[in-house]
């Protein structure tokens, strides 16, 4: 494997410690802005919502990985594909979506707002128009970065090993989108770019934007 920059080796190290321990990562996250934690069963289409709200979302992919943590998680949103995990705790808020997808745009809507207004709730933060659109941003630079990171892997196999690279990606579970942008800028050595913004830019209602993607 070719000699690595400094950037790349410190970004595989801090990735493989979040996933080793994304516990304590999410207890530091905690402490140090007073914000709570949400299990999403599964990942949520709209993290933004949650986001915005000044939580942090967190996308638990197998049973196995709500080994690792333990009185963690705050307040939980339950999907359509949440029958493979175990019943969340019933002392803890919990927001459970529809099975049925939406039918329209309309009811989509309904669906976003009744989100927003529950992850106010377990907030105790609202959930405003610029936070929102702040948030599209947020994840949209970090889906931005993760195509990059694909591209340079296509581009250069040696340039991060398998488990490297899965670490890399597994980190932004338990981070926030900004944490893990800087992250990822940090191992490519770039300057993350400005995400596509929707059609007319950040005008009208951004709950429109992210009910549409529930379609």
């Amino acid at each position: 494997m070719p000699v690595r920059a400094r950037g790349v080796l410190e970004g595989i190290r801090f990735a493989r410690d979040v996933v080793s321990s994304p516990s304590a990562v999410v207890t530091l996250w905690k402490v140090a802005g007073g914000g709570k934690a949400v299990g999403c069963l599964p990942a949520t289409p709209v993290p933004e919502l949650l986001h915005a709200a000044a939580l942090l979302p967190i996308a638990f992919g197998t049973p196995e990985d709500l080994s690792l943590f333990s009185g963690q998680v705050d307040a939980w949103l339950v999907g359509a594909d949440s029958l493979t995990f175990p019943a969340p705790s019933v002392s803890t808020s919990l927001f459970a979506s529809p099975r049925v997808p939406p039918c329209s745009v309309e009811e989509a809507l309904d669906r976003v707002e009744a989100l927003a207004e529950w992850a106010r709730a377990v907030s105790g933060s609202p959930v405003s128009e610029g936070g929102i659109w702040k948030s599209i941003r947020a994840y949209g630079t970090r889906r931005s970065l993760l195509d990059a990171l694909d591209d340079r892997c296509v581009r250069e196999p040696a340039f991060l090993a398998t488990e490297e690279r899965r670490d890399i990606v597994r980190a932004g579970i338990f981070l926030p989108p900004e944490a893990h942008s800087r992250l990822l800028s940090s191992i490519l050595g770039i300057d993350p770019e400005p995400p596509v913004l929707p059609a007319g830019g950040e005008r009208g209602d951004p709950l429109i934007v992210l009910a549409k993607r529930m379609m």
